[in-house]
């Protein structure tokens, strides 16, 4: 993937489960609670952690991967989730906290209307997100049908398949010809942030949540994003959202995102599907 890590590893992220067992310097009533879990620990003591960008901490240790039955990692990893919250939702708490953090970076002064493009979990927890700050429209533009579909049962205001002939001309019925107001990408191609920037009206913001491969350029006209006066963001921290992400994607009916769940020696076909764009999220038990 675009984070690889040196062998011998176990891989896996985006994960849930029960503590078991705690180390010496951590209280015992820990035991038994139902958590979600971060992939990355924090040092809480470096520049980064004191100015509350935690994702961005400068000694931070990677967690022992989630494929497998049991996972180690340091307790600032793992904050409990609700009762009433299944595990694969658990789960989706690390993607979901990246999106809370991106969206919390808009501007939502003149009730905007939104485009996303990308209706995958990322476009998706973005939406969801959006829905309950003051804005006007929110539009998703997504070829696979299934993701349409998904997007609009939970609210989406305008749907639009990119593959169809008068993609552009029903993209500028939605705004009257005016242009959105915020342009989320959330897919990672440079292509697509380019082309969605250009749908954006004067001082229009663009945030990037998907992830672009490593020396991506942007391939837009900068004297026309100059001239605009065009702002563009990137978000990828979970830090301090994540401890808060469990308890505000409770809010939604998220069960539909889950495609399937698979036993953990099943876990090559899971990975199949998910490269074949099947559905939306797939999960690995354990416990099956």
């Amino acid at each position: 993937g675009l984070f690889p890590s040196n062998p011998p590893k176990i891989l896996g992220h985006e994960f849930s489960g029960i503590i078991v067992d705690v180390g010496s310097k951590v209280l015992k009533n820990m035991i038994g609670k139902r958590v979600a879990c971060n992939t990355t620990s924090s040092c809480g003591k470096c520049k980064n952690c004191e100015n509350w960008q935690i994702s961005r901490c400068i000694n931070a240790e990677k967690t022992t991967g989630a494929f497998a039955e049991y996972s180690i990692m340091h307790y600032s990893s793992a904050v409990e989730i609700p009762d009433n919250m299944s595990f694969e939702v658990a789960a989706m708490t690390e993607p979901a906290s990246c999106c809370f953090s991106g969206t919390e970076m808009i501007d939502y002064k003149k009730r905007p209307k939104i485009l996303i493009f990308g209706a995958g979990i990322m476009g998706i927890f973005c939406q969801l997100f959006l829905m309950k700050k003051n804005i006007d429209s929110i539009a998703i533009s997504e070829p696979n049908n299934l993701r349409r579909n998904i997007a609009k049962e939970l609210g989406a205001d305008h749907i639009i398949n990119p593959s169809e002939k008068n993609y552009e001309e029903k993209l500028l019925e939605v705004t009257n010809g005016e242009g959105f107001d915020v342009f989320i990408e959330a897919v990672g191609k440079p292509e697509l942030l380019s082309s969605g920037i250009s749908y954006l009206s004067p001082r229009g913001q663009a945030l990037m949540i998907g992830v672009h491969p490593e020396q991506s350029n942007l391939m837009s006209d900068l004297y026309d994003f100059h001239y605009r006066e065009i702002k563009l963001f990137g978000a990828f921290g979970r830090g301090n959202y994540f401890n808060n992400t469990p308890k505000k994607i409770n809010e939604f009916s998220l069960e539909k995102l889950v495609s399937k769940t698979y036993k953990l020696d099943e876990i090559n076909d899971a990975i199949k599907s998910t490269a074949n764009g099947e559905g939306m999220k797939y999960m690995i038990s354990p416990k099956l």
